[in-house]
């Protein structure tokens, strides 16, 4: 088997499989841990953030206690495994071994057609934290992650995410077009001081 290719599958439908209810996200789940147990038996767990509409949600897994230190991450920046996932949405790998995902990211690299790989600090990336980018291209990020802002498993802003969207589908019905009704929703935020997603409820509970 190709391991960084199943990877690179298992991680796609995980990816377009986020929100449903469903054995297939389960069975998903577990095959793409599975493939990365198999890479690097350091692996312990990883944060994957998808981004719609600049709306993060983010999907933690880990196994372990809190308390077991991380050696290395490795940060995949979505866009490569598939060109119609936004391009802030990322996942970061994490292993308790330093140099533990160091074959691992050049075999992704080959596998993606030979993205760069680099290692740097989270100092060294841009000012918003994102990865460098070669060119046009978007790197692969060793340990450029190594403390992640939680590792409690879990599913975080789904359920804002989806207020958004049904706000959005209200503001369509009463005659805006999804461009429109997105700036609209985002404009009435700012000016009410709040949340795009806490506006949002407003508008679908009245």
């Amino acid at each position: 088997m190709d391991l960084p290719a199943a990877l690179l599958a298992h991680l796609h439908d995980l990816t377009v499989s986020i929100g449903e209810d469903d054995q297939d996200f389960d069975d998903t789940l577990l095959a793409l841990t599975t493939a990365l147990h198999s890479m690097a038996t350091s692996y312990c767990g990883f944060q994957l953030t998808i981004v719609e509409r600049d709306w993060p949600v983010t999907l933690t897994t880990f196994t372990g206690g809190h308390d077991v230190p991380l050696g290395t991450s490795l940060r995949l920046p979505l866009g490569l495994v598939s060109p119609t996932i936004d391009g802030e949405s990322r996942v970061v790998f994490y292993a308790g071994v330093s140099g533990a995902f160091t074959d691992l990211a050049a075999d992704l690299s080959h596998a993606l057609g030979g993205v760069p790989v680099d290692q740097r600090s989270s100092a060294a990336d841009g000012a918003d934290g994102e990865p460098r980018v070669d060119g046009h291209r978007k790197m692969i990020m060793l340990d450029a992650d190594l403390s992640p802002i939680s590792r409690a498993s879990g599913l975080t802003g789904l359920a804002e995410l989806t207020m958004l969207n049904r706000a959005v589908g209200m503001l369509i019905l009463l005659g805006h077009d999804i461009e429109q009704a997105h700036h609209v929703l985002r404009r009435e935020a700012t000016a009410s001081g709040v949340e795009p997603h806490i506006y949002a409820a407003r508008i679908v509970r009245r």
